[in-house]
This record gives C-alpha cells, structure tokens and sequence, in this order.
C-alpha cells in the first residue's frame, strides 16, 4: 500500500476542523459522481446521490482508524459509498416486490385469477373486452385516468423521452389509482 496523502486531512476532520471536509469533498467528488453512473444513476438524481455521498463521507471520516489504517481512505470511502448504493438499489427491488405482491393478493378472487393478467394486443377479442371493460368502468372517464393512459402511450408528448424510472412512477400511480377506483367500487 502506497503513501495515503489524506490521512492528515482525515485525522484534522475527526479533531473537528471543518476546512478538512473542504479538502476531502474536493479529492473525492469525482468517486461520487462515478459510484452514481456506475450503480445507481436509473434510481437517483445525481444531486440526491451527492447528498448521500456527504452523508456517507461523514460516518467514513468518523469510523476510519488514521493510526493503522488497512486500505487508503479514498479506498475505504468508494467501497463504502458502493454498498451503500447497492443497499439503495436493493432496497428499491425490495420495495417494489412487496408491492407487487401486494397488489396480486389484494386483486384477485376467489379462485386466484387476476383482475391485471394482462391483454392479449394482438387478440382483437381481447382488446374489444378491455374496450368494453373501460368504457363501463367510472375511473376510466375521469381525466387523470386519460392523462395517465395517454402518458403511458406517448400521446400526450411524443418528443419527450420516458426514462425506466419515470415509467415506473408512472405504472405506480397507474395501479394505484386503478387500485383505489376498484376499492371504492366494491
């Protein structure tokens, strides 16, 4: 292991000098921003990682041992800061499976079939059920209903580009508002 020039500066942060966090955010912002393209960029603003980052910087520069150090402190920070970007990301799958299982439990009768298996688009009999379906239910003529279907169809804003995040913002309310319309219907 070659000479790590921040221990210094770590040591003077850990003894409450606030120009040292100046010195460190300057060395390792750009480790910041990678870990972010590299891991997490589809699930996180770059502005709310970089937030995350400092938080991270901070119980890095409070936990590191300066007087026989194991690795480099920008070693120890970028490894830190990479599970901890796993931890989001996991997190996130987490998240989202228990909602989706929530919502296959909440929607389905008796017999276990779902109300959302989904529509056959190349079965016109199908789309023509799903036509009949929407044009009965009350949810279906209300105008977020219209937006949002519109939005998930590329109708309202054909230039814009939907990122995987923000159609997953989108298939959330989606099912959400479908899930409530279907609650207060019953």
């Amino acid at each position: 292991m070659g000479k790590d020039r921040l221990i210094a500066v770590v040591h003077a942060a850990q003894n409450g000098h606030e120009f040292a966090y100046d010195v460190l955010i300057k060395h390792l912002r750009g480790a910041v921003y990678d870990v972010h393209r590299r891991k997490i960029s589809s699930r996180i603003t770059a502005d709310d990682w970089y937030s995350d980052g400092l938080e991270v910087l901070i119980k890095c520069v409070n936990k590191f041992d300066t007087v026989n150090p194991r690795a480099k402190f920008s070693t120890y920070f970028i490894t830190a800061l990479s599970n901890h970007a796993t931890d989001l990301v996991r997190t996130y799958y987490t998240a989202k499976s228990d909602f989706e299982k929530n919502v296959i439990s909440e929607n389905s009768d008796d017999s276990g079939n779902l109300f959302n298996i989904g529509t056959d688009t190349y079965n016109p009999e199908q789309l023509c059920l799903l036509r009949d379906m929407l044009s009965t239910t009350e949810i279906a003529k209300t105008p977020e209903f219209k937006q949002t279907v519109r939005q998930l169809l590329g109708i309202d804003n054909p230039n814009s580009e939907i990122t995987t995040r923000r159609f997953e913002q989108m298939q959330y309310r989606f099912k959400k508002a479908l899930h409530t319309a279907i609650s207060k219907s019953q």
